[in-house]
């Protein structure tokens, strides 16, 4: 039988090309695939690649299979970003996140004709900021049938650069109407957090979810966002995106520690961390970020303190309420959390 192999998120995995697959179609396949294609022993693992009566939409769902199992293949061991890569001739890869419909293809096309083409779906991190490619087709969209795979030559778009890649920035998209020159600003802590998780793939089989990705946060300056209208308005800006900016905000672990005297992180509560004086908890896979006195009472179960105590903090962070009494409050923060399921019932 034979076979393609490709390279995804730096693992192999290998197109078993069935006996009776149309050489039409074979050749649709290996050209589709001809920016990920590499010489291999041994797979990470097998893809069928059977006959079909559409062979657009084999293709479609080929694409979709074969970026499913590269994830599968790498998750707990990779940052998984859905993003668009381009990366410049040093290596240095710019990640531009946000989720489908936001522009990433056109974006792929329009800068990887300039810039060397990484991705354009998913972008893999090693803890290092190494960067493993996945040089994937294009999936372009055409109204009324599926998505067009295009092989990243067959668009125009550039190897790879010779130097290794590695994660300079972290840019979410914004995409609007007429603004002329793009628009570049820093991200707050809690803001990145709150929009980065949601476009990541697997970030719960970290064992520290939220502490992982505020360590590549910080490793690459923060996070900014690019307000533009057109992909080729982002051309004239690379260089501003992949440079190095000001050190972010310090973030550390903020997570109590289970069976405290007060009160105790529920189940689902897997990760928690501070900057700025702000509360960023992981639960069920998703990012809670607390407000008001909320993250003076988490301060005050991770120390250990008892309700007198955390009462006692959160007068000195905030003074005493102009209305009402600060155990009231407290206790209304602390029923609040756990009606979240962020903290275990009493």
């Amino acid at each position: 039988m034979a076979h393609l192999d490709l390279s995804a998120l730096g693992r192999t995995i290998r197109l078993d090309l069935a006996a009776d697959l149309p050489a039409e179609v074979e050749a649709r396949v290996r050209d589709a695939w001809a920016g990920g294609t590499i010489s291999a022993t041994i797979p990470d693992a097998v893809l069928p690649v059977e006959p079909a009566a559409d062979a657009d939409r084999m293709l479609e769902r080929l694409s979709v299979e074969v970026t499913l199992r590269a994830l599968d293949l790498t998750r707990g061991s990779l940052r998984l970003f859905h993003a668009a890569g381009i990366a410049a001739d040093d290596g240095r890869v710019a990640a531009f996140v946000g989720p489908s419909g936001r522009g990433k293809t056109t974006l792929s096309r329009t800068l990887g004709a300039h810039f060397g083409y990484v991705s354009d779906e998913t972008v893999g991190v090693a803890s290092d900021l190494t960067v493993l490619p996945y040089r994937k087709p294009l999936s372009i969209v055409r109204e009324g049938h599926p998505k067009q795979q295009v092989a990243p030559g067959a668009a125009g778009l550039r190897d790879l650069p010779a130097a290794p890649l590695r994660l300079a920035a972290l840019v979410l998209l914004d995409r609007q109407g007429d603004i002329g020159t793009p628009r570049i600003e820093p991200v707050p802590f809690d803001r990145a957090l709150l929009e980065l998780v949601p476009q990541m793939s697997y970030l719960g089989d970290f064992a520290h979810p939220l502490q992982t990705l505020a360590g590549l946060v910080q490793a690459v300056g923060g996070v900014r966002r690019v307000t533009y209208s057109e992909a080729s308005d982002l051309v004239s800006v690379m260089d501003e995106l992949l440079a190095p900016t000001g050190e972010p905000a310090a973030w550390r672990p903020a997570l109590p520690v289970r069976g405290g005297t007060a009160q105790s992180p529920s189940g689902d509560v897997t990760d928690a961390v501070e900057a700025d004086g702000i509360v960023a908890v992981y639960a069920r896979g998703r990012v809670h970020i607390l407000a008001g006195i909320a993250p003076a009472v988490w301060q005050g179960l991770e120390a250990g303190l008892d309700r007198r105590a955390i009462v006692e903090h959160v007068v000195e962070q905030h003074g005493r309420p102009p209305v009402g009494e600060a155990t009231e409050l407290v206790d209304a923060a602390i029923v609040e959390l756990t009606r979240e399921g962020l903290l275990r019932a009493a």
